[in-house]
């Protein structure tokens, strides 16, 4: 699911392979959802194209915010960023992997599964003194074939009946969670299962702890384990920590609280503190 920074450094120029810079943020406040194509237009790792995370991969006539694009979308971004069946995409940003993180769900729930998310992303990159460019690259038309795998992308109904035993992560911060949250849910804050200062994964031992710390047990888990977050970005995180760990078959809801939160015919849970 992973690359390092040594490893990318040393591709750079392959053709067959295709870096996707997703940088970006969320606010608390309205309106929450930012690209950083300035970032981008600025420095980038050399040969990167720029996708705009709350606009080019999401489906804008949803009223749930960011839920995933229509595959056909979806097939034109890939073929115009010059992504084909075959090519390797890399991505990074420079917020905990998160928005990498959606985009390669993204991708795989779209039938690609050559996909990688760099450990660290810009961050690192640049920590490390690595070259950077300006330069807007351009690539051939990609030939794309979205071939769409339902069960990646949960549903609330899933979600809501999901069966007994079933592992359900909140993977907001402690303090967004307290507000509000899906009955059942343990909370595995996001920022707990990366360094801090390099933007990496932590090791095996470290991310297993961070799971045990918030009551689950990596090593024995229940055969199905379910995700949210506010917008299906930020539980992204999680997930890949989860399939460095050997669990891969994890799965997204992609509504999350932003859906969730807004039914009033959904239970919820809320913290008395």
């Amino acid at each position: 699911m992973i690359v390092s920074t040594d490893w990318l450094f040393s591709q750079l120029g392959n053709t067959k392979i295709r870096i996707v810079d997703i940088r970006g943020r969320v606010e608390n406040s309205e309106p929450r959802y930012h690209a950083e194509k300035d970032a981008y237009l600025k420095e980038h790792i050399p040969g990167a194209v720029f996708v705009d995370w709350t606009r080019d991969i999401v489906d804008l006539d949803d009223p749930v915010p960011v839920n995933i694009a229509p595959s056909g979308k979806f097939k034109a971004l890939m073929e115009n960023l010059g992504i084909s069946n075959d090519t390797l995409v890399i991505a990074y940003d420079d917020h905990n992997t998160m928005f990498a993180g959606r985009l390669a769900w993204a991708l795989r729930y779209f039938g690609h599964e050559n996909v990688k998310i760099l450990d660290g992303g810009f961050k690192s990159w640049k920590l490390e003194g690595r070259v950077v460019d300006s330069e807007i690259p351009t690539f051939p038309k990609g030939n794309f074939t979205p071939q769409i795998h339902t069960r990646l992308r949960l549903t609330a109904d899933e979600v809501e009946s999901r069966p007994p035993g079933t592992l359900l992560i909140d993977a907001r911060r402690p303090e967004v969670f307290a507000k509000g949250y899906i009955p059942g849910a343990v909370n595995l804050p996001h920022p707990t299962l990366i360094d801090e200062e390099t933007g990496k994964f932590h090791p095996i031992p470290q991310l297993k702890k961070a799971f045990s710390d918030v009551g689950i047990d990596t090593d024995n888990l229940p055969e199905k384990v379910m995700l949210y977050c506010n917008g299906g970005a930020s539980a992204t995180v999680p997930l890949t920590a989860l399939t460095l760990l050997g669990k891969k078959d994890a799965n997204l809801y992609d509504g999350s609280w932003n859906e969730w939160g807004k039914d009033p015919g959904r239970p919820k849970g809320k913290s008395e503190s």
